[in-house]
């Protein structure tokens, strides 16, 4: 018992100071909060505070281990996952598989956050989200909307990082002039459309802010995407309070590693840029080529907060993710055989009595067998 009591005194890190309990941030008020006199304290902080750093100097963060002295890196022993905890607390599950099988970890922590966006939206709201997302899932089996895991959900930090850049783009292109020419054919006149191509050169400079990239490599990307960007505009200067009672990801891809992901967004942007430019003088564009140079490029950690959970179905998983500032869900979802079967029985029987009241037999009995093979091996 007395080991207990050690233990329980240990992980009060914020205390109280009314009544002395452990305070935990509450997502409602986004202040720390005594759960038993209601006492509040307000941790926001000044958002000039969030520094960015220079590029350059990658390797020189890299080396201070600043952030070991205030969090502790757990790994998944069921799925590798590593995620990092207040040096107080214990994780009970991981937030990716949902193990239980979590151990301490001699990881360094790596590079400390500048900056975090506080959860914006409680598990209630969450689950309230994905409950309306799953029921309008209307190719997915009925059976799966009454048995979701959304017990399961659980409140992660995923790593990010931003990057600020000046660039500097010299460009080619071609833009193309359409123009319309009478022919002759088949004894009557026709009209055809042609285009005539200009070669258009140019340069412009454009500065570029928080260009966000996920630092995780445990969650599917394309799911990731759907729920970008986050409003970087509501970024708060980081304190260990924030992820009290949560769970931050340790980064799994590094500043340099995802500087090549911001330059293929950047140069997304980019070409987007010179398209509308030649579209001002011509009526199309094709043939786009940039040469950029960076100057002057900055990046900064920060965590992203994310309400995550898998569910079961037939032996396999599915996953979804909640935008926990902003409520956008993406996620994977099984699909019935039987509705999708359904779904193309009742597209043939539309296009059968298409053709039959047309009387074209082009649309043969063969063609129907083949549908009808295909419904079947549904």
């Amino acid at each position: 018992m007395e080991n207990q009591t050690m233990q329980e005194e240990s992980s009060q890190v914020y205390l109280c100071s009314s009544c002395g309990g452990n305070m935990e941030f509450d997502i409602k008020s986004q202040k720390l909060k005594c759960p038993y006199c209601g006492e509040e304290t307000d941790i926001s902080g000044d958002k000039s505070q969030v520094k960015e750093y220079d590029f350059n100097d990658v390797l020189g963060r890299e080396a201070s281990h600043e952030w070991d002295k205030e969090v502790s890196v757990v790994k998944c022993d069921s799925c590798g996952a590593e995620t990092v905890v207040d040096k107080h607390q214990t994780a009970l599950h991981c937030g990716y598989c949902g193990s239980s099988h979590v151990l301490e970890s001699k990881q360094s922590a790596g590079i400390k956050p500048e900056g975090i966006i506080p959860f914006k939206i409680d598990k209630h709201k969450a689950k309230e989200i994905f409950d309306k997302w799953i029921r309008r899932r209307w190719l997915a089996p009925n059976k799966l909307k009454s048995l979701y895991q959304s017990d399961k959900m659980i409140s992660v930090y995923i790593p990010y990082w931003t990057y600020d850049a000046q660039t500097y783009n010299d460009y080619t292109a071609e833009g193309g002039e359409v123009y319309y020419v009478t022919v002759r054919r088949n004894g009557k006149n026709e009209r055809q459309r042609k285009v005539r191509w200009h070669r258009v050169r140019g340069s412009f400079d454009r500065f570029f802010d928080d260009v966000q990239v996920n630092a995780s490599k445990n969650y599917d990307a394309p799911l990731m995407r759907k729920i970008e960007p986050y409003n970087t505009k509501e970024v708060e200067p980081y304190k260990p309070q924030y992820i009290s009672g949560y769970m931050a990801e340790r980064y799994s891809l590094g500043v340099v590693e995802c500087f090549e992901e911001a330059k293929g967004k950047i140069n997304d942007e980019l070409v987007a840029e010179v398209r509308s430019r030649v579209l001002k003088r011509y009526d199309e564009v094709r043939s786009i080529h940039i040469n950029t140079h960076y100057s002057d490029v900055k990046y900064k950690h920060i965590l992203l907060p994310l309400w995550t959970a898998q569910y079961d179905y037939n032996g396999k998983k599915y996953r979804y993710m909640i935008n926990a500032q902003n409520g956008t869900i993406s996620g994977k979802s099984p699909l019935s055989a039987v509705k999708i079967a359904i779904l193309v029985a009742l597209a043939l029987a539309a296009v059968g009595a298409y053709f039959y009241f047309r009387g074209d037999e082009a649309f043969s009995a063969s063609q129907i067998m083949l549908l009808s093979e295909f419904v079947n091996m549904m």
